[in-house]
């Protein structure tokens, strides 16, 4: 909670993904509610757009997202990563006693450190799931244990998890499989068969299994809902990611991913110059030592595995397993992610994962020595009063000493100038207000148009801009649609346009002055401008153009683009097959915009994979029936499906309720005889 409350004294603003992600966060509960998570860079592969598997991260901010100020955003956030590490520390009390509890503790403070100060409060999708996937892990140690009652919020935590970002899928898959093994062996154990006559016993099982299953249904029914009626759905885009027939990393760097979380010295207590250095440390071969020290590491778990299995001690076998898969699952991911520059370098955010791996790792060798070598090695006269205080006093210097040394936010010189600009445009514009939103901003500055999107969405303002419809949706898609006013977002202080008023001017990093700009002045209701964007000139080097629109939407021939192509300093190319056109984005964030011949789009498509270029592609909409039909929103179709849980569940409860009370009156017959 410390990162959270100074991000809060700082004035934290959302920008950049985090804006897109509280934007979308807005639209919940709303027409457009999500049914998919945050677009994954994934997608480059099969250039087909991909997404996170699911919208959970916006419903946990779709409230604090409403409130009055942004920073509710990421004390919400910070509530939840607070949560999750209260709820280790006690699953581990429950699993090892003080012992696993202060090692625990410890371990989760240090390994703290190993992270930036942004991630422990940060909204974005990587970051966020950090945590809950640390409870995840103990969850199911927790399951694997025996503790049946945890099954829903297992679910609901893996869920969340596993929705925020792809990343996490294969780890917490795993984590999951030895968990509910471990279950099934546990309540199949004879101590479980001689509970059965207690009301508590296993035999209520079975009610936990269905409140899981409820709250799977809950969970996964908007990404039900897209996979049906998607063309294709995500889950199988992200399949054909998966399956695609493309160049990874391959298994030696997988095998660098593990020992640089698990051999001396582990990613989780080092303290990074960067929050994205690992992408370059997993490339590069570890020390001897690290190497030497993560196969000890790895035998010591199997031997902990076999000795518990020997010694019918599921909490050790469960364990050592767990953390096996969690390193098998990190080295796959690390594995298979693709060679080329773009997504090689999300390793700087998915190898986070190493920090939480890597600690359980160390947590269960720790622990298991302890449990295993307790009665020889530690004297018996111990006083267990004495020793849980001088563990709580150890944890609390390590909590203060972690948190005195915390680094400033990575963005911290944003928060000043996005908190003036948002102001300003809260002065600038009336909310209700349609409005075309444009940005010519430099790699520095692009963070500030998400940012002002936002800052307008929260006060019913509606932002239109091109090429939304990959990350956004369509709504946001200006595609003809009649606005009020334009809003520039701008590197520089120059007017973009002659009627257009400066609402707000700020710099940013002390360097890079950035100007906020309406066209016309106060934003009227239905001006002159609404559906019919002013012409303006624009050039480049090459040749002098005229756009059709305003700065930044530039429209020009295909041949012409096509040249830009093969050789021009470009770094996204967004495809519009349904539209047949094709918007190509230069380095300087200007854009070009063409209609391409219907023939033209397999060998653009080739020409772009060769010179390695971003290529997303807005997804085609699946084809209606000519008849009108009535609009089923999918709010109708989520509500459909808790209702038909609800009643499965009760159900379930009436035919136990009814099977119980005969059983009752069966064993009572002789008695009475």
């Amino acid at each position: 909670m410390a990162s959270t409350l100074r991000a809060l004294r700082d004035g934290w603003v959302p920008a950049g993904d985090q804006a897109i992600i509280a934007t979308r966060a807005y639209d919940v509960l709303t027409s457009r509610t999500p049914l998919v998570g945050q677009h994954s860079d994934a997608g480059a592969v099969t250039h087909h757009a991909v997404y996170s598997l699911g919208p959970m991260l916006y419903w946990l901010l779709a409230l604090p997202v409403r409130l009055a100020s942004p920073g509710s955003l990421t004390l919400a956030v910070g509530l939840l990563n607070t949560a999750a590490i209260v709820g280790v520390v006690v699953l581990a009390r429950r699993r090892g006693g003080r012992v696993l509890m202060l090692i625990t503790a410890l371990a989760v403070v240090l390994m703290s450190r190993s992270l930036a100060t942004e991630v422990l409060h940060d909204l974005w999708n990587p970051a966020v799931g950090l945590f809950p996937f640390t409870l995840l892990i103990f969850l199911c140690w927790s399951l694997a244990c025996g503790e049946y009652r945890l099954l829903p919020l297992t679910v609901l935590v893996a869920s969340f998890v596993m929705q925020c970002q792809l990343g996490f899928l294969v780890p917490s898959l795993g984590a999951l499989a030895i968990g509910l093994a471990g279950l099934l062996v546990s309540l199949r154990s004879p101590r479980a068969v001689l509970e059965v006559k207690n009301p508590g016993g296993p035999q209520r099982v079975w009610r936990w299994a269905l409140a899981a299953l409820l709250v799977a249904v809950v969970c996964w029914t908007p990404p039900a809902i897209d996979q049906i009626e998607g063309s294709p759905g995500n889950v199988t885009a992200i399949v054909r990611t998966a399956t695609a027939n493309r160049s990874t990393l391959g298994a030696t760097v997988g095998w660098h991913a593990v020992a640089l979380a698990v051999g001396v010295r582990p990613w989780w207590l080092t303290d990074p110059a960067s929050p994205f250095e690992r992408k370059n440390e997993v490339r590069e071969a570890p020390s001897a030592l690290a190497t030497v020290s993560a196969l000890l590491a790895m035998c010591a778990l199997l031997v902990v595995a076999a000795l518990g299995l020997l010694r019918r001690r599921v909490e050790l076998w469960a364990g050592a397993l767990i953390a096996l898969a969690l390193c098998v699952g990190m080295a796959a991911l690390a594995a298979a992610t693709p060679t080329t520059r773009l997504l090689s370098a999300t390793l700087g955010y998915t190898m986070w994962l190493g920090s939480p791996v890597g600690m359980f790792v160390w947590v269960v060798l720790a622990w298991a020595s302890v449990a295993i070598l307790a009665r020889r090695v530690l004297p018996r006269r111990l006083s267990p009063a004495l020793a849980s205080a001088a563990g709580v006093a150890v944890v609390a210097l390590a909590g203060v000493a972690v948190a005195a040394a915390e680094r400033p936010d990575e963005h911290l010189q944003e928060y000043r100038p996005l908190g003036a600009v948002s102001a300003a445009l809260d002065r600038g514009i009336p909310g209700g207000r349609t409005v075309r939103l444009l940005g010519s901003l430099g790699n520095a500055t692009f963070r500030f148009k998400m940012a002002a999107r936002y800052a307008m969405v929260r006060r019913g303002i509606r932002p239109l801009s091109p090429g939304t419809d990959t990350r956004l949706g369509s709504w946001y898609r200006l595609d003809h649609h009649r606005y009020d006013c334009t809003v520039y977002v701008e590197d520089g202080s120059a007017s973009p346009d002659r009627l257009a008023v400066s609402i707000a001017s700020v710099t940013y990093s002390g360097s890079h002055p950035v100007s906020v700009w309406v066209s016309p002045a106060g934003c009227p209701k239905s001006s002159a401008t609404g559906g019919s964007p002013p012409a303006a000139s624009s050039s480049r080097a090459g040749g002098g153009l005229t756009s059709t629109q305003a700065v930044g939407l530039t429209w020009v021939s295909y041949p012409a683009l096509l040249a830009q192509v093969r050789s021009g300093p470009l770094i996204r190319v967004i495809i519009n097959p349904a539209r047949g056109d094709v918007e190509i984005k230069f380095r300087d964030l200007s854009e070009w915009h063409a209609v391409y011949p219907a023939s033209a789009q397999p060998a653009l498509q080739r020409l772009l994979r060769a010179r390695h270029i971003r290529v997303l592609f807005v997804p085609r909409q699946p084809v209606r029936a000519s008849r009108p039909a009535a609009v089923h929103h999918h709010l109708r179709y989520i509500a459909a499906g808790v209702i038909g849980a609800l009643a499965v569940l009760a159900a379930g409860t009436f035919l136990y309720v009814r099977r119980r009370r005969h059983g009752g009156a069966d064993l009572e017959e002789p008695r009475r005889e």
